[in-house]
């Protein structure tokens, strides 16, 4: 589950009974148009790239039909784990004000929200609108619900500025900091520190109110509301952040932990050290990319990463899309099913059932 995933602006919305069914999130045709065009460009080129190279088409179509079903199995496994991770954060903070809840029923919504984000891209802004839903569908108080996702915003910043930090830290030691690299870094060293401190700033000055420029800032106004809804000192509670960060690492870890099954499906033994740091990287260039779920952004960056450190590169490109219909393509079938039977749509003038 790449969280993956560049991780929204958040927003919660008020219901008016706790299990009430949830009207469905709608979104202006004009953006659900064209948005996957430029990634999947992206990603054909790359293809198409590997292809018109007769001997290694070959290789790369060899690698497909020869992958091994027990390392598909553990990286079953693994993403599962990380749905598992992300729930986690939710239910710490659930638990901590005594909100009694499964951490499968979580772990089913964060399903979902991958599903919600892949289908109807809105920046992230409606999967998040979805998870303060469906965590009020299990008791939890606005507030609350706010707190939780705002949290996991947080967790995630920080968690992946800890994992570049250390891949960073391995691509210096081994001399391979490439120019491309350092500006893809750069772009997100200003994320990584604008958003979460924005967050945290305005969490010490609710009162502040924007002046007109804000209105071009997309969820600027659903993000202030929510901040004003959560409870003082909860972004800032130690044990819920230090939780939260563990939970997200243990996502990222499993992610990269999918990727080297992958290549151990094809038949590659690829260093630990050199999976973490490609999945790393790639996941950087997911988050900075303006392409909802990085689709293009990933592949190429993943691929590049990889052949840097002598993996060829139709072994890398196999083990990356396999990766990709892990995280993304496969979860999008039960994600939808979900959605659609726990998220129904009502006619106008439907009583809740």
């Amino acid at each position: 589950m790449e969280g993956t995933r560049a991780e929204p602006i958040p927003a919660v919305v008020e219901l008016r009974e706790p299990r009430e069914p949830l009207e469905p999130l709608e979104v202006p045709a004009k953006r659900r148009r064209g948005w996957w065009i430029p990634g999947a460009l992206m990603l054909v080129a790359l293809v198409a790239f590997i292809l018109s190279r007769h001997t290694e088409d070959r290789q790369f179509l060899e690698l497909l039909r020869q992958a091994r079903p027990a390392w598909l199995g553990v990286a079953v496994v693994c993403q599962v784990g990380t749905y598992l991770c992300v729930a986690g954060i939710w239910w710490t903070v659930l638990h901590r004000a005594r909100v009694r809840t499964s951490l499968w029923s979580l772990a089913r919504l964060s399903l979902m929200k991958l599903a919600f984000d892949q289908v109807i891209p809105t920046g992230g802004v409606g999967g998040s609108l979805l998870v303060g839903r469906g965590l009020r569908r299990e008791g939890a108080s606005p507030g609350t619900s706010a707190g939780a996702v705002l949290l996991t915003l947080l967790c995630f910043y920080v968690a992946q500025a800890l994992g570049v930090a250390v891949s960073l830290f391995f691509l210096w030691r081994r001399a391979e900091l490439s120019d491309w690299i350092q500006w893809l870094v750069t772009g997100f060293g200003v994320l990584a520190l604008a958003i979460p401190l924005g967050i945290l700033w305005m969490t010490r000055h609710r009162e502040w109110t924007p002046g007109r420029w804000a209105k071009r800032i997309p969820a600027l106004g659903t993000l202030l509301k929510a901040i004003a809804e959560v409870p003082p000192g909860m972004l800032l509670n130690p044990g819920l952040l230090a939780r939260g960060v563990v939970l997200q690492l243990g996502v990222y870890a499993l992610d990269a932990a999918t990727l080297g099954a992958m290549l151990r499906a094809l038949g590659l033994q690829v260093p630990l050290s050199t999976v973490f740091v490609s999945f790393m990287v790639a996941s950087m260039a997911e988050t900075v990319s303006i392409i909802p779920g990085g689709v293009g952004t990933y592949e190429a960056a993943s691929v590049g990463m990889l052949n840097l450190f002598g993996v060829p590169v139709e072994a890398a490109l196999a083990g990356t899309l396999l990766l990709r219909g892990f995280t993304l393509w496969l979860p999008l079938v039960p994600g939808l099913y979900l959605l659609r039977h726990t998220f129904r749509r009502r006619a106008p003038g439907q009583q809740p059932g």
